[in-house]
This record gives C-alpha cells, sequence and structure tokens, in this order.
C-alpha cells in the first residue's frame, strides 16, 4: 500500500488524470484507502508490551490480542512491534486487561411442534404448536483493556468489551452449540475489537455512484448517462466525462457527488469534501451523501495520524543519529 501522504505533500494534479483505469462492477467506483483507529491520541504509539490479562479467559484474550497486534502491516511493514517477556528495549505502550466468560443454564418454557395425534399405526396426523419445557444457556463474556504508557504510567487507552449468546433446546433432538466454541469467537471478536480500536486499517469497497438525471437538459441527461455506464468499463473516462459536464456549467447533486467519488478515489480528500457538500447543498437530506462525507473525514484522521507517526519516526532516527556520532 503507498504510504498516506497530507495534501501539502500530495498536490492534486487533475482529478481525471489521478483516476485510475480499472475494471469496475456496474455503476460503481472502486475506492481503496486507509481508515483511522478508533481510539484517540495513541497514533504515535509504535511498541507495544503484553502485560498481565487476569481472569479465567484473560490468558486467552491476551494471545488473540497479540495475535491480532502482529498481523497488522501499513506501508508493508508492521505497524507495531509486539513485545513479550523480558526485554532490553522499553515498550511506549503496555496493554493489560481481565477477561471472563460465564455460563449458567436454568429451565424454562418455549414453543415447539409436537405431534398431538397419531393414528393406530403410529403415524403423526396432528401436530400443534405448544409450550414444553426445556433448558436456557446464557453465556455471558465481558472483558476490560487498558493500554498505558510505559514511560509514565498515564492511561491512554480504556475500554470495555462485552458480548453474550443465549441458547434454548428442547427435548433429546436439540442440543447446544460447544461453549468453548462460543467463547473462543467472542474472545476473537473482542481481540478483533482492540484491532481496529488502536489501529488504522484498509480498506477497498464499490461505492455505488448516483444515477438519478432529474432536472436535468436532455442533452445533459444524455451524456451523464452515458458516463455512468462508462463506470462498467472505464472508470478514467467516467470521471473525466462527469468533469466535462461540470466544466459546461451543469449544475447538479449526481454530478457533484460522482465527481466527490472520483476525487476520493484520487487520494484528493479535501477536494472530495468540497464536491459532498456542494451535492449536499443541491438537495435535501441523502444518505449517500452523509455516508461519503464520514468516510473521507475518517480518511483524513487516517493521513493525519501517519504523518504524525512518521514525523516521530524520523525525530527519533534522527535523534539517535545524533546520538551516536
Amino acid at each position: 500500500m503507498m504510504r498516506i501522504l497530507s495534501t501539502g505533500k500530495a498536490a492534486f494534479a487533475g482529478l481525471s488524470a489521478l483516476c485510475l483505469a480499472t475494471a469496475a462492477q456496474a455503476e460503481t467506483l472502486r475506492i481503496e484507502g486507509l481508515y483511522a483507529a478508533r481510539a484517540d491520541d495513541i497514533a504515535e504509539i509504535q511498541s507495544i508490551a503484553i502485560d498481565r490479562f487476569g481472569g479465567s479467559d484473560g490468558t486467552a484474550l491476551a494471545f488473540a490480542i497479540e495475535d491480532k497486534l502482529n498481523n497488522i502491516e501499513i506501508d508493508g511493514a508492521s505497524y507495531f512491534k509486539i513485545m513479550t517477556g523480558r526485554s532490553a528495549i522499553e515498550p511506549e505502550g503496555t496493554l493489560s486487561g481481565t477477561a471472563t466468560a460465564g455460563v449458567e443454564e436454568y429451565p424454562t418454557t418455549a414453543y415447539r411442534d409436537r405431534c398431538v395425534e397419531r393414528n393406530d399405526k403410529g403415524k403423526c396426523e396432528k401436530r400443534k404448536s405448544i409450550e414444553v419445557s426445556c433448558l436456557k444457556r446464557v453465556i455471558d463474556f465481558q472483558a476490560q483493556i487498558r493500554m498505558s504508557r510505559f514511560s509514565n504510567g498515564q492511561t491512554i487507552y480504556s475500554d470495555r468489551k462485552s458480548n453474550s449468546d443465549e441458547q434454548t433446546v428442547c427435548g433429546r433432538k436439540e442440543s447446544f452449540a460447544s461453549s468453548e466454541e462460543v467463547i473462543r469467537r467472542m474472545i476473537d471478536s473482542a481481540a478483533y475489537a482492540v484491532r481496529r480500536d488502536l489501529a488504522p486499517i484498509e480498506r477497498l469497497q464499490n461505492i455505488r455512484v448516483l444515477e438519478s438525471r432529474k432536472g436535468m437538459d436532455k442533452a445533459t441527461a444524455k451524456f451523464f448517462k452515458a458516463a455512468v455506464k462508462m463506470t462498467k468499463t472505464d472508470e478514467q473516462e467516467a470521471c473525466r466525462m462527469w468533469d466535462e459536464v461540470a466544466a459546461n456549467g451543469s449544475a447538479h447533486v449526481s454530478i457533484a457527488f460522482n465527481r466527490g467519488l472520483c476525487a476520493e478515489k484520487a487520494g484528493a480528500l479535501d477536494m472530495a469534501l468540497a464536491f459532498y457538500d456542494e451535492a449536499g447543498q443541491l438537495t435535501g437530506n441523502k444518505s449517500e451523501i452523509g455516508q461519503a462525507i464520514r468516510r473521507v473525514e475518517d480518511r483524513q484522521r487516517a493521513r493525519d495520524d501517519m504523518d504524525l507517526r512518521y514525523a516521530r519516526s524520523e525525530s527519533v532516527e534522527a535523534l539517535a543519529t545524533a546520538e551516536s556520532n
């Protein structure tokens, strides 16, 4: 993946020229980007020590989190350096927490389809939904995770992850799913949630373009429709065509929105927001516009975080070089 650069470092030199020609799915543009970590104020953390996790399932959660964090790669390099056990190098952050899954079973009732009438050969002739005695199992998972700055012990991330599973069985033909497997899935889900909290994620999405031509004159509508169709085979040309329509003075929500998608695709995030804002002013309340704005703002946060992270790395390297000379 290419390094995410700030707008100042990656000048936008022509929207249409930067849109890569790709084979797209029908009426969509292929959007690839880096989206920010959910937690704030941790972008500078590059090394993490996995500390003690208490509770009956704490060790399993610690291992799962370690695996998830170890597998993160941004710009072709590991995003975190994960440290376990003793190390001569001090980590920047330490993760600790607790995790416990409880299993409870208690009698209950539920409705099941049962045979209520049989013939003299034992064959069921009438079935009915009736209330029967059953057993309910509830698995409740609770985890608390905290990351502290190693240098001063300050808590910089803290969150609670919870999950639950209920299953009711009635009669000998029904059985509970493996509680161990259910708990394993809950632990994996919590570990992935921590991964999303602490690190950005790259996504590749096919975002649907707007196709409405309502309010366009006949010639503009025909050209716009051709641009929409072009997304199936040549996204770059579709973007060029929407630029051409706009250059001719046509103001329309679909044109502005689709140009926003083209800018977003090219990584010109500030320009994408400007187009989406224009689209919002040309219409009432379209959910696609709100989603697009949130998507771009998320990418802007990721860009800023990566700039901060790279700047800190360069500063640390410069200091180490100066000290060695």
